[in-house]
């Protein structure tokens, strides 16, 4: 647990840039920096690989033909005693022998049964060419609002991209 947590700290203090950093880099590199660690970066990139997840899921049950559901309920499964006779054992073969017997018991178990269920084509390939425009969409407005931001961030001197880069901020 000591050395992931170590190596954590390792990873986040290199992904870390200092100002000393941001004077030895290009106006390219420092543009690239800032924008690509600020939070809506993040959040832009987080929803791409969504929508991309969501279309490879819908692609995938399109080329299957079918969508497994799965129904589930819980019931009781009696587990059988064990019954020892113990009628001729004395002393402490006696305890051990009594200890061996055991009730019957009721244990709860959640069984599960896939039932596949067909699909409509023609509203599944609607989803995704509709899910595959979105994302059309919003990778523009992310490649756009980069573009944007690393321009803005070029002109900066050094030590304003990097109190932008510490501030979280795409400028």
């Amino acid at each position: 647990m000591r050395s992931l947590f170590l190596t954590t700290l390792v990873l986040l203090l290199g992904a870390c840039a200092s100002l000393d950093d941001f004077q030895q880099m290009s106006p390219d590199e420092r543009a690239t920096k800032v924008c690509e660690s600020s939070s809506s970066y993040g959040v832009r990139s987080r929803s791409l690989r969504q929508l991309n997840d969501q279309i490879a899921e819908k692609e995938y049950v399109l080329a299957r033909g079918y969508r497994v559901y799965e129904q589930c309920q819980v019931i009781p499964i009696t587990v059988p005693g064990n019954t020892v006779d113990c009628s001729n054992v004395t002393g402490e073969a006696l305890a051990t022998c009594q200890k061996r017997n055991t009730p019957p018991t009721t244990v709860w178990r959640n069984v599960c049964t896939e039932i596949p269920v067909p699909i409509d084509y023609r509203y599944e390939s609607s989803a995704v060419a509709d899910l595959q425009m979105s994302r059309e969409s919003l990778l523009e407005q992310h490649e756009q609002s980069t573009y944007s931001c690393e321009a803005r961030i070029r002109s900066l001197s050094a030590e304003r991209a990097y109190l932008l880069y510490k501030q979280d901020l795409e400028y």
